[in-house]
């Protein structure tokens, strides 16, 4: 699994049990109202006007005052729902002692307070190794690592834990860190660059570049192209079952076959939506982009990307699948459920370790653009400064067509892109990881934990983000 963040607001699990609350009427409800919305890697301000009829407009105060419109508004009692189809959200409180209390949804779950009067957001605490330390604690991650630079020079970076749960080796500030996601910037930044070469368009479409290998794909695929793809704006499903991803190889030296098989699957099943209006997060079109570059330029996707990505930027520890070299300990491990818990749908309690010579140690192969990419935080910066400084490395042009969404939302080319910054996470269930180019702030953040339990892992790793990145403000 990959994971990502839903669009504006973000996801998160938690959950809170409302206090018992007294009859009300609806104009309790009615008036201005404040809450913040604690999404671990930064927190957002909201404002939510409840008028008669009843109806409401949500406003999220730190994406620019913006107005969230809001379906339907429901008063029962003491009870507060909201459908907010513009984000795909809704929210449920209950009135009780002047507050709302409640749970907003999309995609994940958070617990929401609202109360009268303005609520300003906590700034952020600088991250230090003792509070890196205590994140780690909490996350119950065997390893974690966090670090910021700024444009200036100034930087930090911090480890804390173990490369292995079972072995003394403690993690360190030079390891290399599994990205997962993340990859998806490196596969559209990869794409920009051969574009600027002359070697494919960003409007080649998979029709004509793959139909000769699948020409049984679905009429309604024929036409889209790179920038439906990177954007997750193809209509294509999310993923392929999960029977069907472990038919491909775990270690494959040459994947391309397997990427025209993958796209395959993917390209003749039902769409999930329209293309350009319906915002479907796909590992399935990253790879379908990989298969269509591999295709143009005869050659594997992992060649292309060290070629024309990793080596111009001197990106020497980026590699693919689980880092390490077997037997060696030599650099973090990752961590997930054992099968037993896994089967029986917990992620909770001790995790077990999957090193480089295990079976079962990454996503296979295939899914390389999608999120197969390891490398230190070294590494990694050279290629988030590249973005934040929007370096010769690509034109103008280029830069703009990956940090801007092409069809609306916030969703770029592998980023979420929102008022100058640019935020990704990656996981591949064993690994979580976060990255974050400030681009007004000249800051680049990362932030890892050897840990695939997402749900767990993301407030702390995302408060290591963001402290991280105050650290160098």
């Amino acid at each position: 699994m990959i994971t990502r963040r839903p669009i504006l607001l973000g996801a998160a699990v938690s959950g809170l049990t409302p206090s018992i609350a007294y009859a009300q009427t609806v104009a309790d409800f009615l008036g201005e109202w404040h809450g913040v919305l604690d999404l671990g890697s930064q927190q957002l301000r909201l404002r939510l006007v409840v008028a008669e009829g009843p109806r409401a407009t949500l406003y999220s105060v730190d994406q620019g005052n913006a107005e969230i419109p809001v379906g339907t508004t429901r008063i029962n009692g003491a009870q507060l729902s909201l459908d907010i189809p513009a984000i795909n959200g809704r929210y449920a409180g209950r009135l009780d002692a002047g507050k709302i209390a409640g749970e907003f949804t999309q995609g994940g779950t958070l617990p929401l307070v609202f109360q009268r009067g303005a609520v300003v957001a906590a700034g952020p605490e600088p991250l230090t190794q003792a509070r890196l330390a205590v994140l780690r604690a909490k996350s119950g991650a065997p390893g974690f690592a966090a670090a910021a630079a700024h444009r200036d020079g100034r930087s930090i970076a911090f480890a804390d834990g173990l490369r292995q749960t079972d072995r003394s080796e403690t993690v360190t500030t030079g390891d290399k860190w599994h990205l997962g996601s993340i990859t998806k910037s490196m596969t559209a930044t990869l794409v920009a660059r051969c574009a600027e070469a002359g070697r494919v368009s960003w409007n080649d479409t998979v029709g004509a570049v793959l139909g000769g290998d699948i020409a049984d794909m679905r009429p309604a695929y024929r036409d889209i192209t790179f920038r439906h793809l990177l954007s997750h704006r193809a209509g294509l499903a999310s993923n392929l079952e999960w029977h069907e991803i472990l038919t491909f190889q775990r270690r494959n030296a040459d994947p391309r076959a397997e990427r025209i098989a993958y796209a395959r699957m993917g390209l003749t099943r039902d769409p999930a939506g329209a293309k350009e209006t319906h915002f479907e997060y796909s590992n399935t079109g990253y790879v379908i982009a990989g298969a269509m570059l591999e295709k143009k330029l005869g050659a594997p996707w992992e060649l292309l990307i060290r070629t024309h990505v990793f080596d111009p930027l001197g990106m020497t520890s980026a590699g693919f699948g689980a880092p390490g070299t077997a037997g060696a300990h030599d650099q973090p491990v990752g961590h997930g459920p054992g099968l037993a818990a896994v089967a029986a749908g917990r992620t909770d309690g001790a995790v077990t370790a999957y090193p480089p010579d295990a079976a079962i140690n990454d996503n296979p192969a295939v899914l390389g653009p999608a999120g197969r990419v390891h490398a230190t935080f070294a590494d990694t910066f050279k290629y988030l400064a590249a973005h934040r400084d929007r370096t010769p490395f690509l034109r103008a042009e280029s830069w703009k067509m990956l940090h801007e969404a092409p069809f609306g939302g916030a969703y770029a080319m592998g980023w979420q892109s929102e008022d100058g910054r640019l935020w990704h996470n990656g996981s591949n269930t064993l690994w979580y990881a976060e990255v974050l180019v400030d681009q007004r702030r000249g800051i680049v953040a990362a932030a890892a934990v050897n840990d695939g339990r997402v749900p767990l892992q993301r407030p702390h790793v995302g408060a290591a983000l963001v402290g991280a990145a105050q650290a160098v403000a």
